[in-house]
C-alpha cells in the first residue's frame, strides 16, 4: 500500500513538473515584459525593492525564452528594457 501511495505521488510530481514547463519562447518573452513593466511600474511609483525583484523575474523570464527559443528553433527574443511598452493581452480562444 505505501508503495502504491509513494508511486502516485511520484507520478503527479512528475506529471505537474512537465505541464509547469509546457510554456513556449512567446509566452516566456511575454512574462518576461510584463515583469519588466511591473518594474518599471514599481520604480516611477518609488517602490525600489519591488522594482528590483521584478526586473530580476524579468531577467529570468528572458533567460527562459531564449532557451526554449534556441530549443525551438526560433530567433532569439530581445531582452526587455525600462520603458517597454505593456505587452498585449494573452490571446482567447
Amino acid at each position: 500500500m505505501n508503495s502504491f501511495i509513494s508511486m502516485t505521488c511520484i507520478t503527479g510530481v512528475l506529471v505537474a513538473s512537465a505541464l509547469g514547463c509546457a510554456a513556449t519562447s512567446a509566452e516566456e518573452q511575454r512574462r518576461a515584459v510584463t515583469h519588466q513593466h511591473n518594474a518599471d511600474e514599481a520604480a516611477h511609483q518609488g517602490q525600489y525593492g519591488i522594482a528590483g525583484d521584478e526586473q530580476r523575474k524579468a531577467e529570468d523570464a528572458h533567460a527562459r525564452a531564449v532557451q526554449k527559443a534556441m530549443d525551438e528553433g526560433k530567433p532569439i527574443p530581445r531582452q526587455t528594457r525600462p520603458g517597454d511598452p505593456p505587452p498585449p493581452p494573452p490571446p482567447t480562444y
